[in-house]
């Protein structure tokens, strides 16, 4: 009889670790499973994100105008007359910027301030600008007892009554983000606000009519006057 009851309790404590393997088996799996699951989260949602990167405005296709001043202390500087363009954000000597990607140097997250003034040879930091004349201007400079500073302004063109965004830091990579912006690109002191470009500047870019403009085709029309 004792026989027997060993028999039954051997019997029951092999069932007993074969169910507490099942059970270790399935507390590793769950975490796993979430691992598995926030992975595969991480991945789309940096997939969508490179994809919307790839696909940002402005486009191939697009061709967006700017308008932009350069302001030294106090006073407006010459607009920028070369007109070279390898990539597809250029001027006519006109004062506005044509952003007009022809490739994706000049397309999306890459359509630059910086990328404007590097397609005649030019440069912009956060401390200095190369015009087309070959001039440097170098932030530090006396303007009444102050020194400069180099700031960018951006401003709404079709709502100028808006404060404009000032930015100091990471000039070269401010990115184009509609069409009709302005930019006022200003050597001033830390605490002074750069002025919004010139009145006419504004009323050349109303003339400039972007849906007039197709990208791609040779003879559309440019910009001259203003």
């Amino acid at each position: 009889m004792a026989r027997g009851d060993s028999g039954k309790k051997v019997a029951r404590a092999a069932r007993a670790g074969a169910g507490g393997g099942t059970g270790e088996r399935r507390a590793l799996g769950f975490p796993l499973a979430l691992v598995l699951v926030v992975v595969l989260g991480v991945a789309l949602i940096a997939f969508a994100r490179s994809g919307r990167e790839a696909t940002a405005a402005p486009r191939l296709g697009d061709h967006w105008h700017s308008t932009y001043d350069i302001y030294v202390c106090d006073t407006f500087r010459a607009k920028i007359v070369n007109e070279a363009d390898p990539d597809g954000i250029h001027t006519h000597g006109d004062g506005i910027m044509h952003i007009h990607p022809f490739n994706s140097l000049a397309s999306g997250k890459s359509a630059t301030v910086g990328k404007f003034f590097e397609a005649y040879g030019g440069m912009i930091d956060d401390t200095s600008l190369r015009l087309d004349t070959g001039e440097t201007i170098i932030e530090g400079a006396d303007c009444g007892g102050e020194p400069t500073v180099l700031k960018v302004a951006r401003f709404d063109a079709q709502d100028r009554d808006r404060s404009p965004q000032v930015i100091t830091e990471g000039i070269a990579d401010v990115r184009f983000l509609k069409n009709l912006e302005a930019f006022t690109i200003a050597f001033v002191p830390e605490g002074v606000e750069p002025p919004a470009p010139r009145a006419e500047r504004f009323t050349f870019l109303e003339t400039v009519d972007p849906r007039a403009l197709t990208s791609g085709t040779p003879d559309a029309p440019t910009t001259t006057g203003g």
